[in-house]
Protein backbone atom coordinates (compact mmCIF):
# COMPACT_ATOMS: atom_id res chain seq x y z
CA UNK A 1 0.00 0.00 0.00
CA UNK A 2 1.31 3.60 -1.08
CA UNK A 3 2.07 5.65 2.11
CA UNK A 4 -0.15 7.95 2.74
CA UNK A 5 1.33 11.46 1.48
CA UNK A 6 2.04 9.37 -2.37
CA UNK A 7 -1.37 8.37 -1.95
CA UNK A 8 -2.91 11.86 -2.18
CA UNK A 9 -0.28 13.17 -4.61
CA UNK A 10 -1.61 9.56 -6.89
CA UNK A 11 -5.26 10.73 -5.86
CA UNK A 12 -4.72 14.24 -7.51
CA UNK A 13 -3.03 12.78 -10.46
CA UNK A 14 -5.96 10.48 -11.22
CA UNK A 15 -8.44 13.13 -10.95
CA UNK A 16 -6.47 14.87 -13.49
CA UNK A 17 -6.33 11.99 -15.62
CA UNK A 18 -10.04 11.09 -15.16
CA UNK A 19 -11.52 14.83 -15.83
CA UNK A 20 -9.54 15.42 -19.30
CA UNK A 21 -10.75 12.13 -19.97
CA UNK A 22 -14.28 13.53 -19.38
CA UNK A 23 -13.31 16.32 -21.61
CA UNK A 24 -13.03 14.50 -24.94
CA UNK A 25 -15.78 11.61 -23.50
CA UNK A 26 -19.09 12.33 -25.84
CA UNK A 27 -21.15 8.96 -24.59
CA UNK A 28 -23.63 9.84 -21.31
CA UNK A 29 -22.85 6.56 -19.60
CA UNK A 30 -18.91 6.43 -20.37
CA UNK A 31 -19.17 10.53 -18.74
CA UNK A 32 -21.44 9.21 -16.03
CA UNK A 33 -18.86 6.58 -14.66
CA UNK A 34 -16.16 8.68 -15.21
CA UNK A 35 -17.92 11.29 -13.06
CA UNK A 36 -18.29 8.30 -9.86
CA UNK A 37 -15.12 7.12 -10.60
CA UNK A 38 -13.44 11.21 -9.34
CA UNK A 39 -16.20 10.90 -6.67
CA UNK A 40 -14.45 7.82 -5.43
CA UNK A 41 -10.83 8.96 -5.83
CA UNK A 42 -11.83 11.85 -3.65
CA UNK A 43 -13.14 10.03 -1.35
CA UNK A 44 -10.89 7.45 -0.74
CA UNK A 45 -8.68 9.30 1.55
CA UNK A 46 -11.61 9.58 4.35
CA UNK A 47 -10.97 5.72 5.80
CA UNK A 48 -7.76 6.13 6.51
CA UNK A 49 -5.11 9.06 8.93
CA UNK A 50 -6.65 11.74 10.98
CA UNK A 51 -8.22 15.30 11.48
CA UNK A 52 -9.93 17.78 13.59
CA UNK A 53 -13.07 17.36 11.13
CA UNK A 54 -14.43 13.78 10.48
CA UNK A 55 -15.44 13.85 7.06
CA UNK A 56 -11.60 15.38 6.41
CA UNK A 57 -9.75 13.01 8.12
CA UNK A 58 -6.69 11.67 5.39
CA UNK A 59 -7.46 14.06 3.03
CA UNK A 60 -4.88 16.72 1.42
CA UNK A 61 -6.60 20.37 1.30
CA UNK A 62 -5.94 22.74 -1.08
CA UNK A 63 -6.44 26.04 1.05
CA UNK A 64 -3.06 27.57 0.35
CA UNK A 65 -3.13 25.98 -2.71
CA UNK A 66 -6.68 26.62 -4.90
CA UNK A 67 -7.59 24.80 -8.18
CA UNK A 68 -8.25 26.75 -10.94
CA UNK A 69 -12.54 27.57 -11.96
CA UNK A 70 -13.96 24.19 -12.66
CA UNK A 71 -15.30 25.79 -15.67
CA UNK A 72 -16.48 29.60 -16.96
CA UNK A 73 -18.77 30.30 -14.68
CA UNK A 74 -17.06 29.29 -11.82
CA UNK A 75 -17.05 32.65 -9.54
CA UNK A 76 -16.11 31.47 -6.28
CA UNK A 77 -13.26 33.28 -4.41
CA UNK A 78 -10.11 31.89 -3.13
CA UNK A 79 -10.45 31.02 0.73
CA UNK A 80 -6.34 31.94 0.38
CA UNK A 81 -7.16 35.51 -0.76
CA UNK A 82 -9.95 36.18 2.00
CA UNK A 83 -8.52 34.68 4.92
CA UNK A 84 -5.31 37.46 3.61
CA UNK A 85 -7.88 39.80 3.24
CA UNK A 86 -9.31 39.68 6.93
CA UNK A 87 -6.32 37.76 8.56
CA UNK A 88 -6.30 40.87 11.41
CA UNK A 89 -9.91 40.69 12.13
CA UNK A 90 -9.46 36.52 11.94
CA UNK A 91 -6.82 36.63 14.48
CA UNK A 92 -8.77 38.63 17.15
CA UNK A 93 -11.68 36.69 16.94
CA UNK A 94 -9.31 34.02 17.16
CA UNK A 95 -8.00 35.16 20.52
CA UNK A 96 -11.33 35.64 22.22
CA UNK A 97 -12.32 31.86 20.86
CA UNK A 98 -9.54 30.39 22.55
CA UNK A 99 -11.00 31.04 25.86
CA UNK A 100 -13.70 29.12 24.94
CA UNK A 101 -13.55 25.17 26.63
CA UNK A 102 -14.94 24.38 23.42
CA UNK A 103 -12.20 25.21 20.95
CA UNK A 104 -10.10 23.20 19.04
CA UNK A 105 -7.34 24.89 16.99
CA UNK A 106 -7.43 22.15 14.65
CA UNK A 107 -11.56 22.26 13.98
CA UNK A 108 -12.33 26.04 14.20
CA UNK A 109 -9.13 27.68 12.11
CA UNK A 110 -8.67 30.54 9.78
CA UNK A 111 -11.96 29.24 7.17
CA UNK A 112 -14.05 28.38 10.19
CA UNK A 113 -13.52 31.44 11.61
CA UNK A 114 -13.36 33.41 8.55
CA UNK A 115 -17.09 31.74 7.38
CA UNK A 116 -18.67 33.59 11.01
CA UNK A 117 -16.70 37.26 10.27
CA UNK A 118 -18.19 37.38 6.58
CA UNK A 119 -21.73 36.81 7.90
CA UNK A 120 -21.27 38.68 10.62
CA UNK A 121 -21.45 41.88 8.21
CA UNK A 122 -17.30 41.84 8.88
CA UNK A 123 -17.93 42.93 12.76
CA UNK A 124 -15.31 40.79 14.80
CA UNK A 125 -17.59 41.38 17.70
CA UNK A 126 -20.10 39.95 16.48
CA UNK A 127 -18.98 37.08 14.51
CA UNK A 128 -17.31 35.96 18.09
CA UNK A 129 -20.96 35.62 19.54
CA UNK A 130 -22.17 33.70 17.08
CA UNK A 131 -19.25 31.49 16.46
CA UNK A 132 -19.55 30.54 20.55
CA UNK A 133 -22.88 29.89 20.00
CA UNK A 134 -22.14 27.76 16.83
CA UNK A 135 -20.00 25.47 19.39
CA UNK A 136 -22.78 25.46 21.77
CA UNK A 137 -24.97 24.21 19.12
CA UNK A 138 -22.55 21.66 17.93
CA UNK A 139 -22.16 20.67 20.92
CA UNK A 140 -25.77 19.94 22.21
CA UNK A 141 -26.66 17.99 18.93
CA UNK A 142 -22.97 16.21 18.79
CA UNK A 143 -22.44 17.58 15.25
CA UNK A 144 -19.10 17.03 15.42
CA UNK A 145 -19.23 12.91 15.79
CA UNK A 146 -19.51 11.43 12.17
CA UNK A 147 -19.14 11.81 8.78
CA UNK A 148 -23.02 11.55 7.42
CA UNK A 149 -22.20 12.79 4.03
CA UNK A 150 -22.58 9.29 2.53
CA UNK A 151 -26.34 9.18 4.18
CA UNK A 152 -28.55 12.27 1.99
CA UNK A 153 -31.96 12.52 3.20
CA UNK A 154 -34.04 10.51 1.95
CA UNK A 155 -37.16 8.25 3.13
CA UNK A 156 -35.25 5.06 3.31
CA UNK A 157 -32.25 6.46 6.03
CA UNK A 158 -32.97 5.49 9.65
CA UNK A 159 -34.01 8.65 10.83
CA UNK A 160 -37.62 9.12 12.71
CA UNK A 161 -37.92 13.02 12.03
CA UNK A 162 -37.12 12.52 7.99
CA UNK A 163 -39.02 10.19 7.76
CA UNK A 164 -42.10 11.93 8.77
CA UNK A 165 -40.86 15.02 7.17
CA UNK A 166 -40.52 12.89 3.92
CA UNK A 167 -43.91 11.05 4.74
CA UNK A 168 -45.59 14.39 3.65
CA UNK A 169 -44.05 14.51 0.64
CA UNK A 170 -44.93 12.92 -2.84
CA UNK A 171 -41.58 10.46 -4.90
CA UNK A 172 -38.94 13.32 -5.60
CA UNK A 173 -40.59 16.65 -3.66
CA UNK A 174 -37.11 16.88 -2.12
CA UNK A 175 -33.88 16.06 -3.44
CA UNK A 176 -30.41 16.85 -1.51
CA UNK A 177 -27.49 16.54 -4.13
CA UNK A 178 -24.24 16.67 -5.10
CA UNK A 179 -23.84 17.37 -8.85
CA UNK A 180 -20.51 17.71 -9.15
CA UNK A 181 -18.00 16.95 -6.27
CA UNK A 182 -15.87 20.31 -7.21
CA UNK A 183 -19.02 22.39 -7.29
CA UNK A 184 -21.39 21.83 -4.36
CA UNK A 185 -24.79 21.10 -3.28
CA UNK A 186 -28.26 21.75 -4.89
CA UNK A 187 -30.96 21.45 -3.23
CA UNK A 188 -34.61 20.60 -5.27
CA UNK A 189 -38.04 21.44 -3.75
CA UNK A 190 -41.10 20.27 -6.04
CA UNK A 191 -43.39 23.08 -3.55
CA UNK A 192 -46.86 21.62 -5.05
CA UNK A 193 -45.63 18.01 -4.03
CA UNK A 194 -45.02 18.90 -0.13
CA UNK A 195 -48.21 18.45 1.89
CA UNK A 196 -48.22 21.60 4.49
CA UNK A 197 -50.80 21.34 6.13
CA UNK A 198 -49.97 17.51 6.99
CA UNK A 199 -46.66 18.73 7.91
CA UNK A 200 -48.39 21.10 10.27
CA UNK A 201 -49.99 18.50 11.87
CA UNK A 202 -47.70 15.64 12.52
CA UNK A 203 -44.05 17.87 12.56
CA UNK A 204 -43.88 20.38 15.44
CA UNK A 205 -41.52 22.89 15.34
CA UNK A 206 -38.32 20.72 17.76
CA UNK A 207 -39.01 17.85 15.37
CA UNK A 208 -39.11 20.20 12.20
CA UNK A 209 -35.89 21.58 13.88
CA UNK A 210 -34.13 18.14 14.11
CA UNK A 211 -34.75 17.27 10.97
CA UNK A 212 -33.52 20.34 9.49
CA UNK A 213 -30.72 20.13 11.16
CA UNK A 214 -29.76 16.55 9.68
CA UNK A 215 -29.64 17.47 6.01
CA UNK A 216 -28.45 21.04 6.66
CA UNK A 217 -25.10 19.52 8.48
CA UNK A 218 -25.25 16.89 5.70
CA UNK A 219 -25.04 20.15 3.28
CA UNK A 220 -22.54 21.68 5.28
CA UNK A 221 -19.93 18.91 5.51
CA UNK A 222 -20.02 18.39 1.74
CA UNK A 223 -19.79 22.28 1.52
CA UNK A 224 -16.73 22.09 3.76
CA UNK A 225 -15.22 19.48 2.03
CA UNK A 226 -15.22 21.08 -1.31
CA UNK A 227 -14.31 24.38 0.28
CA UNK A 228 -11.42 22.60 1.71
CA UNK A 229 -10.51 20.30 -1.55
CA UNK A 230 -10.63 23.16 -3.47
CA UNK A 231 -9.82 25.95 -1.75
CA UNK A 232 -12.68 27.25 -3.09
CA UNK A 233 -15.34 29.32 -0.92
CA UNK A 234 -18.20 26.83 -1.55
CA UNK A 235 -21.71 27.27 -0.94
CA UNK A 236 -25.25 26.03 -1.79
CA UNK A 237 -28.08 26.54 -4.34
CA UNK A 238 -31.90 25.82 -3.30
CA UNK A 239 -34.05 25.79 -5.99
CA UNK A 240 -37.62 25.60 -5.47
CA UNK A 241 -40.00 24.92 -8.23
CA UNK A 242 -43.78 26.06 -7.67
CA UNK A 243 -45.46 25.10 -10.93
CA UNK A 244 -48.50 23.57 -10.49
CA UNK A 245 -48.71 24.57 -6.54
CA UNK A 246 -52.01 26.28 -6.15
CA UNK A 247 -53.31 29.20 -3.03
CA UNK A 248 -54.93 26.58 -1.16
CA UNK A 249 -51.91 23.68 -0.87
CA UNK A 250 -50.28 26.89 1.25
CA UNK A 251 -50.20 26.94 5.00
CA UNK A 252 -49.01 30.12 6.25
CA UNK A 253 -48.17 29.22 9.84
CA UNK A 254 -45.94 25.97 8.34
CA UNK A 255 -43.90 28.32 6.52
CA UNK A 256 -43.59 30.38 9.51
CA UNK A 257 -42.35 27.44 11.29
CA UNK A 258 -39.93 27.09 8.59
CA UNK A 259 -38.92 30.48 8.59
CA UNK A 260 -37.82 30.23 12.29
CA UNK A 261 -35.66 27.25 11.64
CA UNK A 262 -34.22 28.43 8.73
CA UNK A 263 -33.38 31.65 10.32
CA UNK A 264 -31.70 29.25 13.55
CA UNK A 265 -30.15 26.92 10.65
CA UNK A 266 -28.33 30.43 9.34
CA UNK A 267 -26.76 31.67 12.31
CA UNK A 268 -24.49 28.72 12.93
CA UNK A 269 -24.09 27.45 9.42
CA UNK A 270 -22.78 30.81 8.30
CA UNK A 271 -22.08 31.16 4.70
CA UNK A 272 -23.53 27.77 3.72
CA UNK A 273 -26.44 29.32 1.41
CA UNK A 274 -25.52 31.19 -1.63
CA UNK A 275 -29.30 31.49 -2.78
CA UNK A 276 -32.76 30.38 -3.27
CA UNK A 277 -34.09 30.29 -6.78
CA UNK A 278 -38.01 30.54 -6.36
CA UNK A 279 -38.76 29.18 -10.41
CA UNK A 280 -41.82 29.19 -12.30
CA UNK A 281 -44.08 30.71 -9.74
CA UNK A 282 -47.75 31.52 -10.74
CA UNK A 283 -48.60 35.13 -10.91
CA UNK A 284 -51.09 35.09 -7.63
CA UNK A 285 -48.06 34.22 -5.67
CA UNK A 286 -47.19 37.68 -4.77
CA UNK A 287 -50.15 37.97 -2.57
CA UNK A 288 -49.09 35.54 -0.09
CA UNK A 289 -45.39 36.47 -0.38
CA UNK A 290 -46.22 40.07 1.49
CA UNK A 291 -47.38 37.74 3.91
CA UNK A 292 -45.18 35.52 4.49
CA UNK A 293 -41.78 37.84 3.68
CA UNK A 294 -41.75 39.76 7.27
CA UNK A 295 -42.30 36.75 9.00
CA UNK A 296 -39.17 34.78 7.21
CA UNK A 297 -35.47 36.00 8.76
CA UNK A 298 -33.98 38.79 6.87
CA UNK A 299 -30.74 37.42 6.28
CA UNK A 300 -32.83 34.59 4.32
CA UNK A 301 -34.91 36.89 2.86
CA UNK A 302 -32.48 38.47 1.34
CA UNK A 303 -31.12 35.50 -0.67
CA UNK A 304 -34.44 34.84 -2.51
CA UNK A 305 -34.88 35.94 -5.87
CA UNK A 306 -37.64 34.60 -8.55
CA UNK A 307 -36.93 33.05 -12.06
CA UNK A 308 -38.06 31.16 -14.93
CA UNK A 309 -35.43 29.29 -16.00
CA UNK A 310 -37.01 27.14 -18.52
CA UNK A 311 -38.02 30.27 -20.64
CA UNK A 312 -35.24 32.75 -19.97
CA UNK A 313 -31.65 31.93 -21.38
CA UNK A 314 -30.52 34.56 -18.94
CA UNK A 315 -32.01 33.72 -16.26
CA UNK A 316 -31.20 30.00 -16.74
CA UNK A 317 -27.60 30.83 -17.14
CA UNK A 318 -27.12 32.18 -14.14
CA UNK A 319 -27.63 28.54 -12.44
CA UNK A 320 -24.36 27.32 -14.10
CA UNK A 321 -22.12 29.03 -11.42
CA UNK A 322 -23.66 26.04 -9.26
CA UNK A 323 -24.43 23.23 -11.53
CA UNK A 324 -23.36 21.94 -14.76
CA UNK A 325 -25.96 21.97 -17.78
CA UNK A 326 -25.85 18.00 -18.08
CA UNK A 327 -26.54 18.14 -14.50
CA UNK A 328 -29.36 20.68 -14.25
CA UNK A 329 -32.49 18.55 -14.65
CA UNK A 330 -34.77 19.09 -17.68
CA UNK A 331 -37.49 20.61 -15.85
CA UNK A 332 -35.03 23.85 -14.97
CA UNK A 333 -34.08 24.21 -18.64
CA UNK A 334 -31.03 21.95 -18.30
CA UNK A 335 -29.96 18.82 -19.72
CA UNK A 336 -31.10 15.92 -17.19
CA UNK A 337 -33.48 13.87 -17.58
CA UNK A 338 -33.65 12.07 -14.78
CA UNK A 339 -36.27 13.46 -11.78
CA UNK A 340 -36.02 12.69 -8.99
CA UNK A 341 -32.73 14.09 -9.51
CA UNK A 342 -30.10 11.34 -8.37
CA UNK A 343 -27.66 12.09 -5.35
CA UNK A 344 -24.63 12.21 -6.85
CA UNK A 345 -24.62 12.66 -10.55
Amino acid sequence: LPKPSEQKASNREHIIIIKDTIASTTAPMHRFILKRLTLIVLLFGTATGSGGWPWMKGVDMRLDSPIDPVCKEDIRPTVLELIQEHRKSIDKIKKGLQKDPLYRAEKHDDLWILRFFLSSKKKAKAALKAATSALEFRKKYNLDAADIRQQPATLKLNHASIKKFFSCCRKGAMSFTVPDPQRGVVTYFDYAGINQHKMMEILPLDERLIALIYVTEWSFQWLDYITRTTGRLTKLLRLIDLKGLKMSMLNIENISRDGKAMGAMEDCYPQALHSIKLCNAPAWIQVPWRIVRPIMPKRVVSKIDFIMPESSEKERNTLYKFIARDNLPSRFGGQHPAWPAPVFC
